[in-house]
């Protein structure tokens, strides 16, 4: 599968977070090799708050006009699963395997054992059902400011690869040292998002980084920059900044 292959190369790729079909489409005619959903893009966009609050079958229609729309592989930000319930979230997951998808991110911020019976069993379905899909497994131990993060993050690296997960996925770094720290523990490919102290690909490179994202940045960026163009459109009372 090309995207499991691209989590294996001897230097990192970079992954742009997209929000609708036509920021996808930029995305891909820039010449990057894959995309993924912001979840917290698409929810703001839309006029939700971030966190599961924008209803599941909005985000799928999203998620398959994406896909329908482009051509490069394509990973879903699943945040908790929309549930906590498993034959609700093996639905989930066959509405997004009918949508084309090639991943998902799966996040533990409500602690390991349910979302190691989460991993487990779409895990188990998947090789029930003879498919393929990449779970990146998002571990919040340094987001959350839990004690150890370190060693927590380490601990669920293992216990989550072994539950089924094909990367691992660390929010909150902010330092070059500790992600060598994880990707030295760890066989999983590890996924970092690029934040302004740590932005380097090449930086990122050399610790072992294999997939960077860039989260809801991208989408804030975009907007930023509508905003000052409005703001100037006012300020010159001429719409010149359009042009």
């Amino acid at each position: 599968m090309e995207f499991h292959q691209l989590h294996h190369q001897s230097s990192p790729f970079i992954l742009a977070n997209v929000w609708n079909v036509r920021s996808a489409q930029i995305v891909e005619n820039c010449g990057f090799k894959a995309m993924a959903t912001s979840s917290g893009a698409i929810a703001e966009s839309l006029g939700y708050k971030d966190g599961e609050q924008i209803p599941f079958a909005e985000l799928c229609y999203i998620v398959e006009r994406i896909k329908k729309s482009t051509s490069i592989p394509f990973s879903v930000d699943l945040e908790r699963g929309y549930t906590n319930n498993m034959e609700v979230l093996l639905e989930n997951i066959r509405q997004l395997i009918d949508a084309g998808v090639a991943g998902i991110n799966l996040e533990d911020h409500e602690g390991e054992d349910i979302y190691l019976r989460k991993l487990s069993t779409i895990k188990n379905y998947l090789l029930k059902t003879h498919q393929q899909l990449f779970i990146n497994a998002r571990t919040d131990a340094f987001l959350q400011k839990l004690p150890a993060p370190l060693e927590t993050t380490i601990s669920r690296a293992q216990r989550y690869q072994d539950a089924g997960a094909d990367g691992l996925f660390v929010t909150g770094l902010q330092d070059t040292a500790t992600i060598k720290k994880i990707v030295t523990a760890t066989t999983l490919p590890v996924n970092v998002v690029g934040l302004p102290q740590i932005s380097s690909v090449e930086i990122l490179a050399a610790c072992g980084v294999k997939r960077i994202s860039m989260a809801g940045f991208l989408y804030k960026a975009t907007y930023r920059n509508l905003e000052k163009i409005g703001k100037e459109i006012l300020l010159q009372q001429s719409l010149a900044p359009l042009y």
